[in-house]
């Protein structure tokens, strides 16, 4: 019998779309209390308080800049080990430029994001927004910081529409407060032939749960979201993009002086200009678009069968020698889908493919225990990160380390140069990763120490790892689905 916690419970085949967007009432009813106060007094209190002291300086003194923010993947997961997503990581690094700590506040949608920087109980919303010229007059944009398009959705197994026209007249499903709704409806405006009835859906998760259950035909995401959609459910089909691309950026205050925005546009011209955002855009999807979409459903399906009996372990190796266990756990799996007796054809052992040599180093006695296997391949990571130069830091140290794992640290090496010698980076991973390839083309590695790899594999290898780390978080936060038995 399956445990009533785990992931049978609600491992539809929408796994992933139903239980990683859907963010519990818990984690915000606490924070999103909306002023009772009428809102004329309340616009006038707040613009008060940007004549007596401007933002930037009320961010100052408080020592605090209060970000409302949406439960997303790949946006923000509030993760108990370490939060993650691109909003975390791009707002965490304004604040530490701003000399601040950060308050995230998790809204329960869209709209509450913009109202509670409009009543000003957050200094700005950062929540994969679409910067939405209906809502301009209100509130004021950062920089755009990443461009996607919308895609249409439909059931598998219905005819994928060419664009808007094959849905002229039906019903069109959306996130309530979405910018789309306003876009569809100048759209409309623009083309008198076209009949387009947008719908509102409480939330993403709603729209994808409609689909699934064959209560909705047609709905608009915003490529980010389609395409963790696509990777992780096999009921919902992705269609084409309709319309211009859509500009993702955070909102601000048009009740507030600009100092903070301000602030932001020189955080955004700084990072754009030395590829900080790049790197930062790249480590939160490029892992996605690779990530095959068999793979990633057989992953989560095998999470609740095979991995449980070794989670233990991998914590107490990630303890010991500082890795995420999580990361390790994905490692274990794609080495060896989580199989303790596994064997390669390159002769490597066990749960996490130890070969002979590498074990007989690490101490190793005998690979097929699948705890001391777990725990000398996180020794052995932990070795190879101190061989990786000190100048890269985290996470690219691990992903290097990981690479190494996998092709080995002369290899590993030989694609750090072949990376210096073309203007790149050695200590950013996505730049490792564009060179490895290389390795397997003669006139290349002809020239390098350790001569011929399969880098193609390994890019593979890690990204797929990567994948399986963030699949990881995002079902771990549910319900506690990954937590020690008591």
């Amino acid at each position: 019998m399956t445990d009533p916690r785990g992931v049978g419970r609600w491992l539809t085949p929408l796994i992933g779309v139903g239980a990683l967007f859907v963010a519990p009432l818990v984690w915000w009813i606490d924070t999103w209390t909306p002023d009772q106060r009428p809102a004329r007094l309340q616009a006038i209190d707040v613009a008060e308080s940007f004549k007596r002291t401007p933002q930037i300086e009320q961010v100052r003194q408080r020592g605090t800049l209060r970000v409302a923010t949406l439960i997303e993947p790949t946006l923000y997961i509030p993760d108990s080990y370490r939060p993650q997503g691109l909003e975390y990581d791009l707002t965490g690094r304004f604040a530490e430029r701003l000399g601040v700590a950060v308050e995230y506040l998790v809204m329960p949608s869209i709209e509450a994001a913009y109202q509670a920087v409009d009543e000003n109980r957050a200094d700005l919303a950062a929540a994969g927004l679409a910067i939405d010229p209906a809502r301009q007059q209100r509130w004021r944009y950062g920089p755009p910081y990443l461009t996607v398009s919308r895609k249409l959705l439909h059931a598998n197994g219905q005819d994928s529409p060419s664009g808007l026209g094959d849905v002229s007249g039906k019903p069109l499903y959306l996130p309530r407060g979405s910018a789309t709704r306003f876009w569809l409806e100048r759209v409309a405006a623009a083309n008198p032939g076209l009949t387009l009835r947008p719908r509102e859906e409480p939330d993403k998760l709603a729209v994808l749960e409609g689909i699934r259950q064959g209560r909705i035909k047609h709905a608009i995401a915003l490529s980010h979201i389609a395409l963790l959609t696509d990777k992780l459910s096999d009921e919902v089909a992705v269609g084409p993009s309709v319309g211009p691309p859509v500009s993702l950026g955070w909102v601000f205050s048009r009740q507030a002086d600009a100092s903070l925005l301000r602030a932001a546009r020189r955080f955004f011209g700084a990072i754009r200009s030395n590829q900080e955002l790049k790197v930062l855009v790249d480590r939160h999807y490029a892992q996605f678009e690779r990530l095959d979409e068999s793979l990633s459903r057989r992953f989560l399906q095998d999470l609740e069968t095979r991995a449980r009996p070794y989670l233990s372990t991998f914590r107490r190796a990630g303890e010991r020698y500082g890795i995420d266990w999580r990361l390790l756990a994905s490692v274990g799996y794609q080495e060896s889908k989580w199989q303790p007796d596994a064997v390669s054809h390159q002769n490597a052992y066990g749960l996490m493919q130890i070969t002979l040599p590498t074990a007989r180093d690490l101490g190793l006695s005998n690979p097929a225990d699948p705890v001391e296997n777990i725990m000398s391949a996180a020794k052995y990571i932990d070795q190879l990160r101190d061989m990786v130069p000190e100048a890269a830091t985290e996470p690219d140290r691990t992903y290097l380390a990981l690479a190494a794992y996998n092709v080995g640290i002369g290899h590993l090496r030989d694609a750090m140069e072949l990376t210096r010698r073309q203007g790149g980076d050695p200590t950013q991973w996505a730049d490792v990763r564009e060179r490895l390839p290389q390795l397997s083309d003669p006139p290349i590695y002809r020239d390098m120490q350790y001569g011929y790899a399969r880098g193609s594999e390994t890019t593979n290898y890690v990204e797929n790892i990567r994948a399986f780390h963030d699949l990881m978080i995002w079902v771990g936060t549910r319900e506690g689905l990954l937590d020690e038995p008591q």
